[in-house]
């Protein structure tokens, strides 16, 4: 898993990469790709919970045994942080864990959509590794555009 390489905070924090070569997901901090302190996004926690309870093979900082503390927003954003996707056919299952944790999110984003008064936003980095290289995609934006991306990924690939 040459992709690896961009992990360097995770290395850094001392993260090897056999605790992570059989996971389908991982769930990591929002500066993951740095080498700063790492901090956790508390939307990224709730993320995890509703993957695991779908049965998905992930994992996030505190899995991995770091001590990272988490960043608590107090907007009605939502922050995901970084996941990395090892097997992109868990996407479906990645879109309706997000797209339940979002609903209210864009009800009350298309309440609000003729309003001045600012609606929250989605910000993630996805990064989706597979035997045809890597896609990453980060998003701050509206959550329903967040979820029709995510359903574009799932789409597969013309090439042969």
């Amino acid at each position: 898993m040459d992709s690896l390489v961009a992990l360097k905070g995770l290395h850094a924090a001392g993260v090897k990469n056999d605790q992570i070569k059989d996971l389908d997901i991982i769930l990591l901090p929002e500066n993951a790709d740095s080498t700063e302190e790492l901090y956790d996004a508390q939307d990224t926690i709730s993320l995890s919970k509703l993957l695991k309870a779908e049965g998905i093979n992930c994992a996030n900082s505190y899995d991995l045994g770091l001590d990272i503390p988490t960043k608590e927003r107090r907007s009605n954003d939502i922050w995901f942080g970084h996941l990395y996707i090892f097997n992109d056919t868990i996407l479906p299952i990645l879109t309706g864990a997000i797209s339940g944790i979002l609903s209210p999110l864009i009800m009350d984003w298309l309440k609000r959509k003729d309003k001045r008064e600012p609606a929250g936003m989605v910000h993630v980095v996805i990064t989706v590794i597979n035997e045809k290289g890597k896609t990453e995609l980060k998003y701050d934006g509206g959550p329903e555009g967040l979820v029709k991306i995510i359903k574009t990924l799932e789409q597969p690939s013309d090439e042969s």
